[in-house]
């Protein structure tokens, strides 16, 4: 796969002065892929409800990192169609390297880019280019604080994310996708407030009653919250296969690309001895969690979707989740021979087809009689 830099016209310096004046900071990377697809990095102002800066007297004001990959000409037309999809990610991959890995075929945003959709991916504060609360990088300076970057903190920043998204392109509704823990309590809590923000709704590979490998955890939970608080985590790919996967499913490369974006993320990680850290919020809450959300209220198109080897959620469990949506529209998919890590596997297409035959298909409700 090859890219080349192109020019960035006066048009657009005239959309970055603007987004400045606003509050907005946008760093441009256009490439050239057979045919176009435009990257864009934007750094949202946010003031945070992380209560650790008000516990602390600090100033909350924070950042929020943002990609976009579009195809060039359709940022526009994408959206006037109502093909702007956002992508949420779980526990420790930020957005941009979870949904946008530049190796081989990994990048889900660049497969439905080449589709026609103006796609996002969030980092949430704490994670990847977003900002991190001081908590993170001196745990032992802030002793009465607990696990920063809860639940709340994460919805709460999805929703800034969407009035940018909205305001950019002038939608009034988006496609959401959650993997993981995204799926198991972000994008679902997201969708149960904001409803009406929602065109359809993708869980991949959530936890919904069943945890998984991850049940055991559950009596670690108050741990996490007072004790860790921040957690480091060594990438090594057999934590892949804790989660289902295995050598020969793997696109050769992909745990090397994947490992080294998420070591690059942290300036910290040399310090680590290769180590990135991951604030704990949001895994207490999984932890404390079940079920993760009331699934009778999402009422919006929803596709459940798992790969039938994942570890984390069972089939028993995805299907419990699915036949308990309040959506008149919704589906369970399962696709053989992949794991959690499916964008990273060979069956990584066969999954992005999967989505987006479901994000385009004519909404079919039946009447009640």
């Amino acid at each position: 796969m090859f890219y080349k830099q192109k020019n960035i016209t006066n048009r657009f310096y005239y959309i970055l002065t603007v987004l400045v004046i606003l509050g907005v900071f946008i760093v441009p990377i256009k490439y050239s892929h057979a045919v176009d697809i435009v990257t864009n990095d934007y750094f949202l102002n946010h003031k945070s409800i992380e209560p650790f800066y008000g516990q602390y007297k600090l100033d909350p004001n924070v950042v929020i990192h943002v990609r976009e990959v579009v195809l060039a000409g359709r940022e526009r037309t994408a959206a006037l169609q109502g093909k702007v999809l956002l992508f949420l990610h779980g526990y420790s991959t930020p957005g941009y390297i979870a949904f946008d890995l530049d190796h081989e075929n990994c990048s889900m945003m660049r497969y439905f880019a080449l589709a026609g959709w103006d796609t996002f991916a969030i980092d949430y504060e704490g994670h990847g280019l977003s900002t991190d609360p001081p908590l993170m990088d001196l745990p032992s300076a802030f002793p009465e604080a607990k696990a920063p970057i809860h639940s709340d903190v994460a919805v709460n920043n999805v929703e800034r994310v969407f009035s940018f998204i909205s305001n950019l392109r002038g939608v009034d509704k988006v496609y959401i996708l959650g993997w993981s823990l995204g799926a198991s309590r972000t994008a679902p809590i997201y969708t149960i407030r904001n409803q009406d923000t929602v065109a359809k709704l993708v869980l991949f590979a959530p936890g919904y009653k069943n945890l998984g490998f991850a049940e055991s955890w559950r009596k670690r939970a108050d741990f996490f919250e007072t004790k860790v608080r921040v957690i480091p985590s060594h990438p090594d790919v057999n934590g892949w296969y804790q989660f289902g996967s295995k050598k020969e499913i793997i696109v050769p490369g992909a745990f090397e690309a994947t490992r080294d974006a998420l070591l690059a993320a942290d300036p910290k990680s040399g310090e680590l001895g290769g180590s990135f850290r991951i604030p704990a919020g949001r895994l207490v809450d999984l932890l404390k969690g079940n079920p993760q959300f009331d699934a009778s209220k999402i009422t919006v198109p929803t596709l459940v979707i798992r790969g039938d080897l994942d570890t984390f959620g069972t089939t028993e469990d995805s299907q419990a989740l699915t036949n308990e949506l309040g959506s008149q529209v919704k589906e369970f998919v399962e696709i053989p021979n992949a794991s959690h890590m499916i964008p990273y596997e060979k069956a990584n297409v066969q999954f992005f087809k999967a989505v987006k035959d479901f994000l385009e298909a004519k909404v079919k409700v039946e009447k009640k009689k």
